[in-house]
């Protein structure tokens, strides 16, 4: 008996498609076209070997009847370097599809190019082919193509000076090993791949060497529009324990999780990294992180970092000079300030390490953001430690006691700097003019190339013209 039944409840719903089967109702009419929500997709520039984004569209069935698509296909076919899935199916060419009056359904697209070894892009075209009632319909698929030097988990030789004449495109790591140099020149861009680092090892040496007609780009490995500005691409520029006079000079470092890293415990007569003339934004964690290290920043705009611009932590030394630390992140909320300096960090719930921060100096420049406290003082100094720290003839915002002059001189306070075109001062700006000669003339042209030596200087890096 219970074999006679589900044998019945096969026949039944058998019977029912059937017969909805022979309800519906075909369009047939041979001029019956579908519609694309793109009649393109493009692919900017991906780099050969890496995968791009999915690209989607739609394709709908504007009649009151049903129509069965025929066949859909590839047309470059298997060798293709694009591929397609239509509604949640990877394929090649598939047919007898049957869409509903009304009904729409999906198509992703993406794709992955060969490498070509040439230095120049190239332009890939395919097409996706409809065909309905006999009617033929096609979607365009364009790409174009880069070829780049890759480097995958890679230990770079001693004295290595990258080429210019392709991108570099990092995969896991670059490391600088121990006592020796790795150059990168002015005119390289670099594309790292998802938490991807160039780190310089003990002793070694890092050398970014860009000019102001030719910086050195730092960014994520996707190139597609809506990674234009996303934070959190790849990892960091890591300048580990003991690596010494690294440099990094006319660069554009942005939508990392940390622009430049830097830890340098025990402490040198020499820097751990002179950074210059360099653009750092839209970080998930901060765009200057040093940890009882020694750095020196001279016309820097570190801006819209989603916990710190700047975190100056653990001790060390520091001296920052026209700088603008601006913070306006917007994508997840910040509590933190845009700048903080500290001498200390937690071992554990008992125990405190505590370092000398033997100078802290930030001279002209600006410390603003849209939280009411963008400047952090955080010390310790129990047993004697030092924490000296100086902010002179500068803009900033914050609601540290700024009445000692041992840590603040001769600076303006809480007063909106008026940003206009970015981080560029308006003529209205309370930031014009406040800055201090003496130090100017260790950084004479602003980010722009003006030169801010003419008269009295402004705060910040860029000089109001």
């Amino acid at each position: 008996m219970r074999y006679l039944l589900t044998l019945l409840g096969i026949l039944f719903v058998a019977a029912t498609f059937n017969s909805c089967r022979r309800d519906l109702q075909l369009d047939q009419d041979p001029d019956a076209q579908l519609l694309f929500s793109r009649d393109t997709i493009v692919f900017d520039t991906v780099f050969t070997t890496v995968g791009s984004t999915s690209r989607i569209f739609k394709v709908y069935n504007t009649s009151s009847k049903a129509v069965n698509i025929e066949s859909i296909d590839l047309a470059g076919g298997s060798m293709s370097p694009f591929r397609i899935n239509v509604d949640g199916v990877p394929l090649v060419s598939t047919g007898n599809i049957l869409l509903r009056g009304g009904d729409s359904m999906f198509v992703f697209v993406d794709v992955t190019l060969d490498p070509n070894n040439g230095t120049n892009p190239l332009m890939i075209e395919d097409s996706i082919i409809f065909y309905t009632n006999g009617n033929r319909q096609s979607v365009i698929l364009n790409a174009v193509g880069q070829d780049a030097y890759f480097h995958y988990r890679e230990i770079s030789t001693c004295g290595e000076i990258w080429a210019t004449d392709k991108p570099h495109v990092v995969f896991n790591y670059v490391i600088v090993p121990t006592g020796c140099t790795l150059t990168i020149p002015a005119g390289a861009d670099v594309y790292l791949h998802h938490n991807s680092i160039i780190a310089a090892d003990s002793a070694a040496t890092l050398l970014v060497l860009g000019t102001a007609a030719s910086k050195v780009k730092f960014q994520g490995d996707r190139l597609e529009p809506e990674y234009e500005n996303e934070p959190g691409q790849w990892g960091y520029i890591w300048l580990s324990t003991l690596s010494r006079n690294s440099r990094i000079e006319w660069a554009e470092i942005k939508n990392g999780t940390i622009g430049v890293l830097c830890d340098s415990f025990g402490g040198s007569a020499n820097p751990t990294v002179r950074i210059s003339n360099t653009t750092i934004r839209n970080m998930t964690l901060a765009g200057v992180f040093a940890r009882c290290s020694s750095i020196e920043g001279d016309n820097l705009e570190i801006v819209n970092c989603a916990q710190y611009c700047a975190a100056i932590a653990y001790g060390g030394s520091c001296q920052f000079r026209h700088c603008t630390f601006g913070n306006y992140w917007n994508i997840s909320n910040r509590s933190t300030p845009s700048v903080v300096v500290n001498n200390w960090y937690e071992v554990d719930e008992f125990t405190n390490e505590v370092r000398d921060l033997t100078s802290a100096n930030f001279y002209n420049c600006i410390i603003w953001g849209d939280k009411d406290n963008e400047l952090v003082l955080d010390s310790i100094t129990t047993g004697g430690e030092q924490f000296n720290c100086v902010f002179g003839y500068s803009l900033i915002k914050t609601d540290e006691p700024t009445t000692s002059f041992a840590h603040f001189q001769f600076n303006v306070y809480n007063t909106d700097p008026l940003f206009t075109d970015g981080y560029r001062l308006s003529a209205s700006s309370p930031a014009r003019d406040i800055g201090s000669s003496f130090h100017a003339a260790f950084v004479p042209l602003d980010l722009d190339g003006w030169d801010r030596t003419l008269g009295v200087p402004d705060a910040g890096c860029y000089e109001q013209h």
